[in-house]
């Protein structure tokens, strides 16, 4: 069974699920190619309940990533983070998310004497990150095709 912990979800299938997720992706791609996706959940006593469009979409993106074997954490907008939760999402030590927050790259409050951070924030930054990783790999390729490198 896949695991969770709070106050974010982080989820990880077990590989006895994986047969399972499997036919759940297939389940999902039949009900694609039959048009809109009119997704029901049922009960254990039978009754059914519509699923939300918006809730159906979640349950295609995490089933999908879990099938690949992924690990998903699921974290809702609005939530505060620590700076060593900050830091892990970001993949970097604490101390140097500390430089970023006192350099001005990232917003923060503090609690007390604590620094807390908003989800949102700590996504927006690491997207522009991201950014400007590809424009800095984009400017090597072209300075390496141009003096003819291969």
């Amino acid at each position: 069974m896949a695991t969770a912990t709070s106050p974010e979800r982080v989820l990880h299938a077990e590989p006895e699920e994986q047969t399972q997720l499997a036919d759940l992706i297939g389940l999902i791609e039949h009900l694609e190619t039959q048009g809109t996706p009119k997704a029901r959940l049922l009960g254990p006593d039978g009754e059914t309940i519509d699923l939300p469009a918006s809730a159906y979409e979640a349950l295609k993106a995490v089933a999908g990533a879990m099938a690949q074997g992924l690990t998903i954490t699921l974290v809702p907008h609005g939530q505060e983070l620590t700076t060593q939760q900050a830091a892990d999402l970001l993949h970097i030590s604490r101390p140097s998310l500390v430089k970023l927050l006192e350099d001005g790259r990232i917003d923060f409050h503090k609690v007390g004497t604590h620094r807390r951070l908003k989800i949102e924030d700590v996504l927006r930054y690491r997207a522009e990150r991201a950014e400007e990783r590809r424009k800095a790999l984009q400017e090597l390729t072209e300075l390496s095709e141009d003096i003819g490198y291969r």
